[in-house]
């Protein structure tokens, strides 16, 4: 058995590529901990084979070009995979903050808005060409992934990659909740609302309050909704989200002043008490490490 696991830039996605079945547990301690958190999404392609894993304490068996969608509420056992001796399967694992980062429009948001607030696990049927399809995908990420640091636009090839994965998820993802009659979770209709103004206003609107107000809550019950989904109040979402920026605009060279503008923040010396308070580092430690990094 093969396991691979693509470690990109941000601990909010992962991807793991299996096959065979062989003794050996699928995910090691340190997979198994890090699927244990509670705010990650999941996808399951099953290109060959088949599998099953125990979710929310029921064994649920996926076929070949299948596709098993799971939300944060969906308790994965990740010690519970059974596999065919044949079976060949991808696993995508993300946090919502994640697509953050990636280059969508609006519509990609509203498209999986649906998804998103599911308060359960779906099984979606492929046809063996989408199935391919998506497997060449993923085959195409985990070759890139693996050039070393000095392949040149490798961090950019990657980043499309994964945002084609994603709009074909999104895409295959439209198809089947059309033919579904589930009723979304109010509260996870509420965290993915709050999820896409969050994306939409975040550069400028920092407080809880102005989203409660857009979503007809009080900002008490916003924090319980996301406290409660994601284990994180509305407020450490909103600095997180603002962080992963910052980090992205120190990256891109932007002075601390521009950076500061960009999110809206007073002055760069407030900028830089919020990023040291969130990260541990001020700015300029933070810019001097990535270029230590590519130093070595």
């Amino acid at each position: 058995m093969t396991v691979k696991e693509i470690p990109f830039e941000n601990k909010g996605f992962y991807v793991f590529h299996f096959k065979g079945n062989k003794s050996k547990p699928v995910f090691s301690s340190e997979q198994q901990h890090i699927l244990k958190k509670g705010e990650l999404y999941s996808l399951c392609l099953i290109k060959k084979g088949e599998t099953s894993f125990i979710i929310n304490n029921e064994r649920i068996q996926v076929a070949q070009n299948h596709l098993l969608l799971t939300s944060p509420s969906s308790r994965v056992n990740s010690s519970s995979v059974a596999k065919s001796w044949d079976c060949e399967v991808y696993l995508l694992f993300f946090t919502l903050d994640f697509t953050f980062k990636l280059d969508f429009q609006q519509d990609f948001f509203d498209v999986t808005k649906k998804s998103l607030a599911i308060n359960d696990s779906y099984i979606w049927s492929l046809s063996s060409q989408d199935a391919t399809n998506l497997s060449n995908l993923f085959k195409q990420f985990i070759h890139y992934d693996r050039q070393a640091s000095t392949y040149l636009f490798k961090s950019q090839i990657v980043k499309s990659l994964t945002e084609i994965l994603f709009c074909e998820i999104a895409r295959l993802g439209s198809q089947n909740l059309r033919n579904t009659s589930a009723i979304p979770s109010r509260k996870r209709e509420i965290l993915a609302n709050f999820y896409l103004l969050l994306k939409k206003s975040f550069h400028k609107e920092h407080m809880v309050q102005f989203y409660a107000v857009q979503l007809g809550i009080t900002a008490k019950h916003l924090s319980v909704i996301t406290k409660e989904l994601t284990g994180k109040s509305a407020m450490e979402l909103i600095q997180n989200v603002l962080v992963e920026e910052a980090k992205s605009l120190l990256c891109q060279g932007l002075t601390m002043r521009e950076i500061a503008m960009k999110l809206h923040f007073s002055d760069p010396s407030f900028f830089g008490k919020f990023f040291k308070r969130n990260v541990g580092i001020s700015p300029k430690e933070f810019r001097q490490n990535l270029y230590l990094n590519k130093v070595h």
